[in-house]
């Protein structure tokens, strides 16, 4: 029996793959879209943002319920979150989402989903579960994988990771974290709004080591005045014990330290998932931070392409389907796009939350821009004011020599509703005075924006008269 042949194959159904693989369907052309788990969606969906916001939401409307005093409205009884429901409904939605997507991909005739783990086995062909099929093109889409560092211990690998919280049918009483980054930062929070007694470990000075610093430290001192255990400048020893008791011990400048917790989660950064796919075979180059590709995410192979977490460069969701847009483009159609990694925006889903499009003040000057900055204070803010949520803050990141809005950052609890004026505003590369012309509702967290501007305007106004006094 000849092998089934494909203009193209995408190997991983998450927000790269799938996309990828229904715009190549929608350009007429035939696809196999291959997956392990037999479903699209990707970690996102199953263990990823999805799941955790879904659980974040319920466990923010009961926080919201125990803070209702605050706002003067008295509650006849003791608020109660019913976990076992709020883990149904993930489950719900989740499948829900699933579905969805596995109608779309049959609703197109030219594209295969086949469930099953591939492997390269030349550059134009691969295998599915013992079955072969030829292709012209290939997309990697295979995502990554909570990565454990070479922590000391037999605890270490009877730990959780952020996939484990998600299975857990009851609220853990007490719950450490080991890593203070964006998966740790926003379950330990999630986990404190529960009334669980919440630590979290980290070898830094700081939270948040990749995320502006004064953004970090706004959500860093939330997690202390809410009574989250933050260690910070942490060396780790040995980790040993089992789900109901784990034993940690560290050092903590200088002095040595145990703390006992029934349950840990180690969240220590993402590893792609490149190892067992055979792209030696293919002869698609990669190492340890994932595979290697150029600015149109073609790899060392050109026909063969890699978007999403298995590929160098950022990691999220939304970034998997763009860069997946990219790829499908540069393979079917005439001409040829990149990736405008400056362009980027994100959001942390922390307490307040934290969005960022662009660059920050650390990475323009990375870059070599000449830059200033310029915040926008809550506590002055009428919408915060009235939300009791005034530390947060708004931030423009500008380019000296072209006076345009090169970063966005703020800090809030509608940092995240902020994110899509922040990711215009960088796109278009817009200037201060340009966001000034627009009228932003009142009262309401987006007239910062307008408010951030008019300061910036009348600074450049003193700045020019001051100047031109100078040289009269």
């Amino acid at each position: 029996m000849a092998m089934k042949e494909y203009d193209l194959v995408v190997i991983g159904a998450g927000p790269g793959g799938t996309p990828a693989a229904m715009a190549a369907a929608q350009f007429g052309k035939k696809v196999l879209l291959v997956d392990k788990r037999g479903e699209p969606g990707g970690e996102c969906l199953f263990e990823g943002c999805i799941p955790s916001k879904i659980l974040e939401n319920a466990a923010n409307r009961y926080a919201m319920l125990k803070e209702a005093e605050g706002f003067h409205v008295e509650l006849k009884s003791t608020p109660q979150i019913h976990w076992e429901q709020v883990l149904a409904e993930k489950e719900q939605i989740v499948k829900r989402r699933a579905e969805g997507a596995m109608k779309r991909i049959e609703a197109l005739p030219n594209l295969d989903f086949l469930p099953g783990t591939a492997m390269f086995v030349d550059a134009h062909t691969l295998d599915v579960e013992g079955e072969r099929v030829a292709f012209k093109n290939a997309v990697v889409a295979t995502g990554a994988s909570a990565h454990i560092p070479p922590l000391q211990g037999a605890g270490v690998e009877k730990a959780w990771t952020n996939a484990d919280v998600f299975k857990n049918a009851q609220i853990p009483d007490e719950i450490a974290f080991v890593g203070a980054g964006a998966i740790s930062c926003e379950l330990v929070q999630m986990f404190n709004k529960l009334g669980v007694r919440c630590h979290i470990l980290e070898r830094g000075p700081r939270i948040l080591k990749r995320i502006d610093e004064q953004c970090a430290l706004i959500v860093q001192e939330r997690m202390q005045k809410d009574g989250i255990d933050v260690v910070l400048n942490v060396e780790f020893g040995e980790i040993d014990g089992d789900v109901g008791g784990y034993t940690v011990r560290y050092t903590q400048d200088g002095e040595a330290k145990t703390l006992e917790v029934p349950y840990l989660l180690i969240a220590t950064g993402r590893a792609p998932n490149v190892e067992g796919l055979g792209l030696e075979k293919a002869g698609v180059e990669y190492d340890r931070h994932g595979i290697k590709v150029d600015a149109g995410m073609q790899t060392s192979q050109p026909h063969i392409y890699a978007v999403g977490d298995c590929a160098v460069g950022p990691k999220f969701a939304h970034w998997a389907t763009y860069e997946a847009g990219i790829a499908i483009h540069n393979l079917f159609a005439p001409s040829r796009h990149e990736i405008e990694p400056e362009k980027l925006a994100w959001v942390l889903f922390s307490d307040p939350q934290i969005a960022s499009a662009g660059l920050d003040e650390a990475a323009a000057k990375a870059k070599g821009l000449d830059v200033t900055t310029e915040v926008y204070p809550y506590a002055a803010d009428a919408r915060a004011q009235i939300d009791h949520a005034t530390d947060g803050i708004l931030k423009f990141v500008i380019d000296n020599a072209s006076k345009k809005i090169v970063g966005v950052q703020a800090v809030g609890p509608e940092a995240s509703s902020l994110s899509g004026e922040a990711a215009l505003i960088v796109s278009q590369k817009l200037s201060a005075m340009e966001v000034m012309g627009a009228i932003h509702p009142h009262p309401t967290y987006t007239e910062a924006f307008g408010n951030l501007s008019r300061t910036l305007f009348f600074k450049s106004m003193m700045a020019r008269r001051g100047g031109g006094g100078h040289r009269g």
